[in-house]
């Protein structure tokens, strides 16, 4: 369990850049960084005199983690999602004059120890886990029906006495009792260096290990050695590119393109053109997303939602049978009898907090060729090219891109759990455009809102926001489970929690271990851990920008499950909807002396 809930201590470290600092000796403004290791979020703290600026981000959300050495490991940086270091080396986190390595070391071992423990990754470790202990109680449970003789499923009368008009599904038990194991990956290695990277003394070796991707590249001449590593839940899409029907390469979201860089990597073994090998690592690093991956993660969700369900259509019926109050939520005193005065909380079983807290969808395609941009592409190769092909095809789990012509193909993955926003923007009043797609001349308005709405239904449906959901609905299923069979023990006087020797007894000489006393007996959920907000709207509007844009207008709109950025002028009108998982860091930035205040997530500026 120390494996799967991990805890770490609060750290603090100085990550000031004297060199940065002295520069600003001249104007009185000494620059000072801190890096504090919370225990859920990372927080980078810059001040100086004039400005006070924060960044703070959730481990989950730190998609990449980059230690970068120079000269054989004098000089040593930290390039992140925290702080994005471009390709000229400016930016990131570079403590001391340079060359403190052994900082460096010691706060991305931290940053990657965090990363693991309080992540994506222990997200997926955990749902694992669940899914695995939910899947051996599928079994015990009907043993128990077996055991006190009850029928299943029950006849008619039986179900309306116990569940009245709420009964749930029960499903055969020989599908109850059927667990799907998770596929299991070794790890692989591939060698990604491009023949012109070795003529420049430059290697390049992608490990695909059980959680994570690392890409270490190392020059020699310099003595340059960078390490990346993402886990896979965080890696955006796997995008196989092919031009010229010869040179094959692959782009992976932030693997390839770390942040801060304009242009990415891409992987490019040998001379560029073994297809083959691009399409194993595509294959391999591809399965790896899926299951270990955002669309992995609500799969899980979806199984363990069901499995709970299978419990609540069996645990009342046992009850029922042994003669203990089979009612839910049970009367006041019988939450007395079993939990004393102090009984945990329970809501009604018609307050379930979604009523589909995820959806399924049927595959559609759509065209969505620009003839501007078609037209272009013919003119400018003189007809070489032929005609483009643009077509997007929303797959039940991720929306898939083709990009088409006779020079090169483009082909983009991404999981809806992975689409930022669903922007909607109208120019010049006849310009239409959803997510930078315009199709037909000036964007086929009608194919744009259905495309829009197919998006928004899926990034809800699929997404984080279906993620957030079925957590919730599992908490409250959990927690019934949970008070049943405390009722259950209660009612055949078996102690709980059981003696060591008793524990012993049954598991031999190394027993699980239980949950902390503060943390049992019907009270094993956080039921606050998630909250429903209230919907609130702000005007955010710049008013030098509503001087300079046409009296341009922005609103923000934050509603239970995600933001919404709404712009509005004579020549413009979009629409952002960015839900709060994908939000990044969230900080008042201060300038000027506290004059000037503003807010800036990873995709907008609030600056009202």
């Amino acid at each position: 369990m120390e494996y799967l809930m991990q805890t770490f201590p609060e750290r603090r470290f100085d990550v000031t850049n004297w060199i940065e600092a002295w520069l600003g000796l001249p104007c009185c403004l000494i620059t000072r960084k801190s890096l504090e290791l919370q225990s859920e979020e990372v927080v980078l703290r810059t001040q100086n005199c004039c400005c006070n600026v924060t960044q703070r981000r959730p481990y989950a959300q730190l998609t990449l983690l980059e230690e970068r050495t120079m000269f054989w490991g004098i000089c040593a940086g930290i390039n992140s999602d925290l702080a994005p270091m471009n390709d000229k080396g400016e930016g990131g986190i570079v403590p001391g004059c340079g060359c403190s390595q052994e900082l460096v070391h010691e706060i991305v071992r931290e940053l990657n120890l965090r990363k693991d423990g309080r992540g994506k990754v222990a997200q997926m470790r955990q749902q694992r886990f669940m899914l695995e202990k939910l899947s051996k109680l599928a079994v015990q449970v009907p043993l128990l029906l077996t055991h006190f003789g009850v029928a299943y499923p029950p006849d008619e009368a039986t179900v309306r006495r116990i569940f009245g008009a709420r009964a749930p599904p029960m499903r055969p038990l020989a599908e109850v009792g059927c667990m799907e194991r998770m596929p299991e990956f070794q790890p692989s290695a591939y060698d990604v260096t491009c023949c012109l990277q070795s003529i420049c003394c430059t290697s390049r070796h992608l490990e695909l290990a059980q959680d994570e991707a690392v890409l270490t590249t190392k020059q020699t001449i310099t003595g340059t050695v960078v390490t990346s590593r993402v886990p896979y839940a965080n890696i955006e899409s796997v995008n196989p590119k092919n031009i010229c029907g010869c040179l094959a390469f692959l782009e992976a979201g932030e693997l390839t393109r770390p942040p801060g860089q304009v242009e990415g990597q891409p992987l490019q073994p040998g001379f560029g053109c073994d297809a083959g090998l691009v399409e194993r690592i595509r294959a391999d690093l591809q399965a790896r997303v899926d299951v270990r991956g955002n669309t992995g993660q609500i799969k899980q969700l979806e199984k363990m939602m069901v499995k709970f369900g299978d419990f609540a259509a069996e645990l009342p019926l046992v009850l029922d049978k042994v003669g203990a109050d089979a009612s839910y939520p049970p009367s006041q005193q019988t939450m007395n009898a079993v939990y004393g005065a102090q009984g945990p909380e329970i809501s009604p079983p018609s307050e379930m907090p979604h009523e589909m807290p995820s959806q399924n969808f049927p595959t559609r395609t759509f065209n969505v060729r620009n003839e501007f941009q078609n037209l272009g592409g013919l003119i400018g190769t003189c007809g070489i090219a032929g005609c483009l092909k643009h077509e997007m095809v929303l797959e039940p789990e991720q929306v898939v891109t083709t990009f088409q012509t006779n020079c090169g193909t483009s082909i983009d993955r991404k999981p809806y759990a992975q689409l930022r926003a669903v922007d909607e923007e109208i120019f010049c009043c006849c310009c239409h455009m959803v997510n930078l797609l315009s199709p037909g001349w000036f964007g086929d308005s009608e194919k744009l809102n259905e495309i829009a709405g197919e998006l928004q239904a899926r990034k809800v449906g699929r997404g984080n926001i279906a993620q957030l959901r079925n957590q919730e609905n599992t908490m409250v299923k959990a927690l019934e489970s949970d008070i049943r069979m405390d009722i259950l023990l209660k009612k055949k006087d078996i102690s709980y929690p059981p003696s060591q020797q008793t524990l012993q007894a049954i598991y031999g000489e190394n027993p699980p271990h239980l949950p902390p006393v503060s943390s049992e007996r019907g009270q094993a959920l956080h039921l606050s851990a998630s909250e429903q907000m209230e919907r609130r709207v702000f005007d955010i509007t710049n008013i030098f920008e509503k001087i300079c844009c046409c009296l341009q207008t922005t609103s923000l709109e934050l509603n239970d499950e995600e933001a919404i950025f709404r712009k509005s002028s004579c020549c413009l009108k979009a629409v952002r909807r960015e839900p709060y998982a994908q939000l990044g860091s969230v900080e008042p930035a201060r300038a000027f002396f506290g004059l000037c205040v503003n807010v800036q997530t990873d995709q907008n500026f609030v600056c009202p």
